[in-house]
């Protein structure tokens, strides 16, 4: 009850008031942390669960392991492996679908297609996960290739298998192939839902198709409401120099959230890019003003073994030098690649 109204706090302090905890109690505290992003909490009940010598059961394992991708804690991960061997569920299939999408998250696909590969009849959630795997490291062939297995296989694809499709093409920018994904969705009386669209606009407008992405952000139940289209869209208009569109993208978010700081900061950049200068001088103090009132933002990663955080404006980490060095070098990429797609366009 506490997981579920997000009082994380509430539920530790009830079970550290239980005299007797049994293996059910313990999945409720690693599962209910991880359904709520608490990952770090979610390994650590994990691990306080096996110092105290309960037996693992392959819901704990799959919600530890599912933390372990969320927070791409490759080390961790690889541990819980090792116990998943000994423990004898190694070819669970549940269990297995997990570790292939922790390997994959983070980076590690030869593991990620171990696993995958020594589960005799792999579930479509196992499917997904490596299939994921190969989208998200810009594997796009294999990709498509092993969508077609699924297909062999006489198992009907979901809204999560089209997801990772979608995504490859978009990345690549394969406008033939996704149309072909979008339109098998259709075919097979599948809805397409936010990450579908999210996909497909991006698809459309790194192909310089603006006119096209702003037609489909309408046809969407939710599209005139959502943000993240209407921002996708603004973000190729600058790329793209079109001006008009992308002030017409900038107001549909305002009108929703007149302090959206992406937005404010992309219609900065778009004015820049048409040399309104006066405009821009207008939004950098819209900027100022907003961001000010809100808290900074915190983020992580895992690096030889060990976890380091950040957040907005912090200057105390020891390497920040070093961090600001990359980000720039970075940056200058990503200008660079960007004057290059206008080139090709």
């Amino acid at each position: 009850m506490y997981f579920k109204n997000g009082e994380a706090c509430s539920a530790r302090h009830l079970f550290s008031m239980m005299p007797t905890k049994d293996i059910i109690t313990w999945t409720e505290m690693i599962s209910g942390h991880a359904r709520l992003g608490d990952c770090e909490n979610a390994i650590k009940f994990f691990n306080k669960m096996q110092a105290e010598g309960h037996k693992l059961d392959k819901f704990s394992i799959s919600n530890a392991l599912s933390s372990c991708a969320d927070m791409a804690a490759l080390r961790q991960g690889e541990m819980i492996h090792s116990q998943v061997v000994k423990a004898g569920f190694e070819e669970d299939t549940c269990v297995c679908g997990c570790l292939v999408d922790m390997y994959a998250k983070n980076g590690d696909l030869k593991a990620a297609q171990l696993v995958f590969s020594m589960v005799s009849e792999p579930d479509l959630r196992c499917w997904n996960s490596m299939l994921g795997g190969y989208s998200n490291h810009g594997k796009v062939e294999e990709a498509i290739k092993l969508f077609n297995e699924v297909l062999k296989q006489g198992l009907k694809p979901d809204q999560v298998t089209f997801v990772s499709l979608l995504s490859a093409c978009s990345h690549r920018g394969m406008i033939e192939e996704g149309n072909m994904y979008w339109n098998h969705m259709k075919r097979n009386g599948m809805k397409h839902g936010f990450k579908h669209y999210s996909c497909m606009v991006s698809l459309l407008c790194r192909a310089g198709l603006l006119n096209e992405a702003e037609v489909l952000i309408k046809e969407a139940d939710f599209g005139e409401k959502n943000t993240t289209l209407w921002r996708i869209l603004l973000s190729s208009c600058i790329v793209y120099r079109n001006f008009k569109l992308g002030v017409t993208a900038a107001d549909k978010v305002l009108r929703l959230n007149v302090e959206d700081d992406a937005t404010l900061i992309l219609l900065s950049n778009l004015y820049a890019a048409a040399g309104r200068w006066d405009a821009v001088a207008e939004m950098r103090r819209k900027i100022k003003g907003t961001m000010s009132e809100k808290d900074p933002g915190l983020s992580w990663i895992e690096i030889a073994q060990k976890i380091h955080d950040f957040s907005s404006g912090d200057q105390s980490h020891k390497q920040v030098d070093d961090a600001k060095n990359e980000l720039h070098r970075l940056q200058e990429n990503m200008k660079e690649w960007e004057t290059r797609e206008i080139s090709c366009a």
